[in-house]
């Protein structure tokens, strides 16, 4: 399929979007980010070939088509729960991603990709956040004449995520660390690992029209993953469950809550376990980061940090990825 290089992002302003723009970006591409409030994010203008575009509504019809005419690919990463003012809440995530399949058929797109999560069923109660998720799959998976994939992702991990990243959070705070959902078994893959493969997705044919999952190679509970950030933190932290109650009233609070390693989010995407047979090498060529290594780009002490480029450096590996 002839394809051109002019990208549309929905959704693309949280920890999720940043990367993938990136990604994007380094590849050639020519990004148009739509965004409610464009000033609120003119770092994205320091990517090469990125502009932003204004959509101040759904319902805007003039502006939505505006964002979508000329695009030869749309990557609506609208179900990520990380963009803040820009999110889109899951009440209204069916209604607007009908919004956005319209005007992409209206605009002839002849590829699309559309971010959802492993765990994803139309099958779930359609109050439940997999339930809304399965709609959405199917909605954006019928676009007309267009060729679709489904991005199913499981736990994605980096510095700013909403998982480790609280980890690490709360053990600079105290030595103790209460994890929410402490029994769901996750495959965590690093989200510049996704990114990529997410960009090479684009023009493999044997993705068209396909629902691919994206995970790691490591299979561990909430509880475990919490224990290994607090060891590559060099902490003698006590890591145990937190209750249901705890959780829901912690994540409430917010910023303001004394415990942070829990947030709205978590108790929403991860009540199931998020794991998948998928072999990320054989899928997309390449072998995604050790789990260890890619926590201790971020979380580890200077020293470690330098430990780990050594071991790199001694197996030869891509000198872009040294921390």
């Amino acid at each position: 399929m002839l394809l051109g290089n002019k990208v549309s992002v929905f959704g693309g302003t949280g920890f999720v979007g940043e990367a993938v723009v990136n990604e994007l970006s380094k590849a050639g591409y020519e990004i148009k980010v739509v965004v409610r409030r464009p000033e609120r994010f003119r770092e994205f203008l320091l990517y090469p070939n990125t502009t932003l575009h204004t959509l101040d509504s759904y319902d805007n019809a003039e502006q939505l088509s505006a964002a979508v005419n000329g695009a030869d690919i749309v990557v609506n990463l609208t179900a990520d729960r990380s963009t803040k003012t820009e999110m889109v809440e899951k009440s209204d995530l069916t209604a607007v991603n009908q919004k956005i399949k319209s005007a992409i058929e209206s605009a002839g797109v002849k590829r699309v990709l559309s971010l959802s999560q492993i765990g994803a069923n139309t099958d779930a109660p359609n109050s439940d956040w997999f339930g809304v998720l399965g709609e959405v799959d199917n909605l954006m998976h019928n676009v007309v004449n267009a060729k679709v994939t489904i991005l199913k992702p499981g736990l994605l991990i980096g510095a700013e995520d909403d998982t480790t990243a609280r980890f690490i959070t709360q053990l600079n705070r105290i030595d103790l660390l209460m994890v929410a959902q402490s029994n769901t078994v996750v495959q965590p893959l690093w989200i510049k690992d996704f990114a990529q493969a997410v960009v090479g997705v684009i023009r493999k044919e044997s993705t068209f029209g396909e629902k691919v999952e994206f995970v790691g190679k490591e299979r561990l509970t909430m509880k475990q993953l919490g224990e290994l950030v607090a060891e590559l933190m060099q902490k003698e932290a006590i890591v145990f469950p937190m209750c249901r109650l705890n959780a829901n009233i912690m994540s409430m609070l917010g910023a303001f809550a004394p415990v942070a390693s829990v947030s709205k989010s978590q108790l929403l995407m991860l009540t199931k376990d998020m794991v998948s047979d998928a072999d990320f090498e054989t899928q997309f060529g390449f072998a995604p980061s050790s789990l260890e290594w890619a926590i201790s780009t971020y979380a580890s002490p200077h020293d470690i940090r330098e430990r780990y480029n050594y071991y790199r450096k001694e197996a030869g590996r891509n000198a872009k990825e040294l921390v």
